[in-house]
């Protein structure tokens, strides 16, 4: 029988029936605790708190800091789950896509060439055109990308949306299938049906009753406890071929995941596939060991992304995701400093924290 859903709102207040008095492991649950602090020059002026789960293959909570039972919605972080239909329908190979298609279906891609050339792949092999897409329009997210756009007396459209592969692959899938493409976006469409019944399946939670918003792409974005998250990633990589297909496909193409400079990609570039991880707006972020030993979710209670990349390195670290010395390359993106608009260093973002068990 599906569970129910015990909530804590970020300050560690109950939001949904359960034990007001709920405990991990027979210890009282915590507020957000702090996971980092941003330094300019000497002078402390930020703390970062937040929240992190660690969930073990078979299901059990191992670690974690502040509230494991704090909600947060999903956004990007959940992208591997929603192009697991990609997949699964059968429409990737049917279109005689391959792992770059995949891959670019579970990105917030930066809107380079590279990005751009696949996400068309997927519309041409389905026959459609970009106006299908309704994900809305925003210039590309990579610097370089966006000045050479515009450079070129052009203007944005929805493919340079850093969703647009996802929303590429979801059109792509109900073109397959038969279903409507106008309303693809609605939450009781028949694929966000799916995708929603698949997390549902995988948390151990009857779907009809997982709080649900609306992203900024305009598709639903669930709300779990961020254990809860953790724990259907674990058991949807233990169990669901076609979401390790997609895991694998995010693994060996890491650019197309995100791009230049990005977190998510120089940690899978560097960690040689050993871990796939995803990251969100307002703070969260998601990683997966590939063994399936570990899942993890980080959630920064001021949904800034301040301080996200030192945190899950850290959380990985401590969870036997990643062992030092770190990759060069990786570690001095960790240690970057923090510029002003000259370019000069002027301050620093530490990463200090435990994680309980």
């Amino acid at each position: 029988m599906p569970g129910r859903i015990n909530c804590f709102r970020m300050d560690g207040q109950q939001t949904a029936a359960g034990d007001p008095a709920a405990s991990v492991a027979g210890q009282t649950m915590g507020q957000a605790v702090i996971l980092a602090r941003a330094f300019r020059g000497p002078i402390e002026e930020a703390v970062i708190r937040g929240h992190i789960a660690v969930v073990a293959s078979d299901g059990a909570l191992v670690a974690w800091a502040g509230n494991p039972r704090a909600v947060s919605t999903l956004r990007s972080s959940f992208k591997p789950f929603q192009a697991t239909s990609f997949v699964e329908s059968g429409t990737a190979d049917a279109l005689g896509l391959g792992d770059a298609s995949i891959a670019i279906a579970g990105a917030s891609h930066h809107g380079e060439p590279a990005h751009l050339e696949v996400v068309r792949a997927i519309l041409a092999a389905a026959s459609l055109p970009e106006s299908a897409l309704r994900c809305g329009v925003h210039l590309p997210s990579d610097p370089a990308a966006a000045a050479a756009l515009l450079a070129r007396g052009e203007q944005p459209t929805e493919i340079h949306n850093n969703c647009s592969g996802k929303h590429a692959a979801m059109v792509a899938v109900c073109a397959h299938r038969g279903w409507p493409l106008e309303t693809y976006l609605d939450r009781h469409h028949p694929l966000q049906e799916e995708i929603a019944a698949r997390l549902g399946r995988n948390a151990d939670l009857d779907p009809a009753i997982i709080p649900y918003g609306i992203d900024g792409c305009g598709l639903p974005t669930f709300g779990l406890p961020i254990e809860d998250f953790a724990r259907a990633l674990s058991h949807a990589a233990a169990t669901d071929p076609a979401f390790r297909r997609c895991l694998s496909a995010m693994a060996a193409h890491p650019f197309l995941v995100a791009g230049t400079n990005a977190f998510d990609t120089l940690l899978m570039e560097d960690a040689r596939a050993s871990v796939v991880v995803k990251s969100g707006a307002a703070g969260i972020l998601a990683a997966l060991a590939r063994d399936g030993s570990r899942a993890v979710v980080v959630k920064l209670e001021s949904g800034a992304p301040l301080g996200l990349a030192q945190i899950a390195a850290r959380a990985f670290e401590l969870a036997g995701l990643l062992n030092r010395p770190m990759p060069p390359r990786l570690q001095a993106y960790l240690d970057e400093p923090t510029r002003n608009w000259v370019g000069s260093a002027v301050g620093e973002i530490r990463a200090d924290f435990e994680l309980r068990s």
